[in-house]
């Protein structure tokens, strides 16, 4: 296998065509050997059987007469033959009545010769037959040399195996000769296609002969010449995408930049006015007088105190969203109660809760996880501060538990519900249901963008499902590390 491994296709066939064609002159052979010894064994045991018979015939006479003189002259006529090794003559009684030749045993003792037969050894056959007259009287002994017929089977032998190799040699040439035209069309074809493979251009096929082989060099050229044309022009579409890439690159580089600016403008710029803002609106708030006549101002003041503090949760999470995208938000666990923690999210919504006249119920026991607890109560704010907002005089439930490993979070409301269409944008940042100025719910679309990125960060997922009465019920599942 190795040996025709290094052959061309070409040689691998000729070599295949050349074993088969010897191997089944070879059978060829042995088949005209088998058929040719079969006959030349019958024809001449039929002979000899024959030339027996005449010999017991010749004999007769002299057995009936019990002459010596006469039966050694009849054994010498039949001896006189070249291929007869002995003849001998014998009465009923198995007594040697006469003898010519070589002195050879058949070992045909104890044997019935009252009906002709022979035995065959490797150096010859002995022949038997019978002599009658008018009873049995005795038999006769013929024994032949297989030399002759030993010889005339390898002169056959020889000459079919020069015919059929001559044969051979001649059907060999001619298949090589006409499956050169096929093999070397194949070899031409697979040696452009290597080069073809190893981005070598303007290698065509040259090869010529019938019609079919004309067109098929016709059609291969004309499919290189194409390939090589779509090659150009997808070289030329991917030098123009990679300058569009790098530019867009170049752009993000410069808008992450600008990004980067913003980040610290709103964090410098933004948050210190706002905090000084909240800080006055703080002081004056204790500074306002409780008369029925200044009910107005401190509503007033209210409503403006609760705007800063959403401006100033609607910059955090811009911040926050950002820290996030940018992978800089690092999460550290430790060992955490559940329930304290709930509780403390509770009570952080309680303003947006009284705003619509909403309802908290909690429900889950106590138990102890190890998860980031800052990041477990960003996600909790966010999704009571969502429910509250989406509800109006309604119900906001909140439970937990502890399953397995893991703790789930339900956070179910009574509000407006979200359609099913909307599942796969809700965790989208900046998408709303309702995108437009005058939409009836405030909010910038972080909320649930930034939960969904806390979840994972955790390696815990968050799913939504329409509650069983009204509203939504949303529920994360955070593992426990401890386990």
């Amino acid at each position: 296998m190795n040996l025709f491994g290094h052959l061309n296709l070409q040689q691998r066939f000729n070599w295949s065509i050349f074993i088969s064609i010897i191997f089944a002159g070879c059978l060829l052979i042995g088949l005209m050997y088998q058929i040719m010894s079969k006959y030349s064994n019958d024809y001449t045991n039929h002979y000899w059987r024959e030339h027996t018979t005449t010999f017991s015939d010749s004999a007769l006479y002299a057995v009936i007469l019990g002459s010596t003189s006469q039966s050694e002259a009849v054994t010498h006529s039949f001896a006189s033959d070249n291929n007869v090794l002995k003849a001998a003559i014998y009465d009923y009684k198995h007594k040697l009545l006469a003898f010519s030749g070589k002195a050879l045993d058949c070992g045909a003792a104890n044997l019935d010769y009252r009906s002709g037969f022979f035995i065959e050894t490797p150096g010859f056959w002995c022949f038997y037959s019978p002599i009658y007259q008018d009873g049995y009287l005795g038999y006769v002994e013929l024994v032949i040399s297989k030399a002759e017929y030993k010889t005339v089977m390898r002169q056959l032998l020889l000459g079919s195996v020069l015919v059929i190799l001559l044969f051979s040699i001649f059907i060999f040439f001619i298949v090589r000769r006409l499956s050169g035209l096929f093999t070397s069309t194949l070899v031409e074809m697979a040696v452009i296609l290597k080069k073809v493979s190893e981005g070598e251009r303007g290698s065509r096929v040259s090869f010529s002969g019938a019609m079919e082989i004309n067109d098929m060099r016709i059609t291969l050229n004309d499919m290189l010449a194409t390939i090589e044309l779509n090659e150009q022009v997808l070289e030329q579409r991917v030098e123009d995408r990679t300058s569009a890439l790098r530019i867009a690159l170049e752009s993000s580089e410069t808008a992450h930049v600008y990004k980067a600016q913003i980040m610290s403008m709103v964090s410098h710029e933004m948050k210190s006015p706002l905090h000084a803002i909240s800080g006055y609106m703080q002081i004056l708030a204790e500074r306002l007088p409780d008369g029925p006549e200044y009910k107005e101002n401190q509503l007033l003041h209210k409503k403006a105190f609760e705007r800063a503090n959403d401006l100033n949760a609607l910059i955090d999470n811009i911040l926050l969203h950002a820290q996030l995208e940018a992978d800089r938000y690092q999460v550290s666990f430790s060992p955490v109660a559940v329930k304290p923690l709930m509780l403390a999210c509770s009570e952080a919504v309680s303003s947006v809760l009284g705003r619509n006249r909403n309802r908290l119920h909690l429900s889950g026991q106590d138990d102890y996880i190890v998860t980031d607890s800052e990041v477990v109560r960003h996600i909790v704010n966010n999704l009571l501060s969502n429910a509250c907002k989406f509800t109006a005089n309604g119900d906001v439930t909140l439970r937990w538990f502890v399953i397995r490993s893991f703790l789930v979070i339900e956070v179910s409301d009574t509000g407006c519900g979200i359609l099913a269409e909307h599942y796969d944008n809700i965790f989208d940042a900046w998408w709303q249901v309702d995108m437009s100025l005058g939409r009836k719910y405030g909010g910038h679309g972080l909320g649930l963008a930034i939960t969904k990125q806390f979840v994972q960060r955790l390696g815990g997922d968050i799913a939504l499902a329409p509650n069983v009465n009204k509203g939504t019920v949303f529920t994360v599942r955070v593992p426990n590390k401890a386990i």
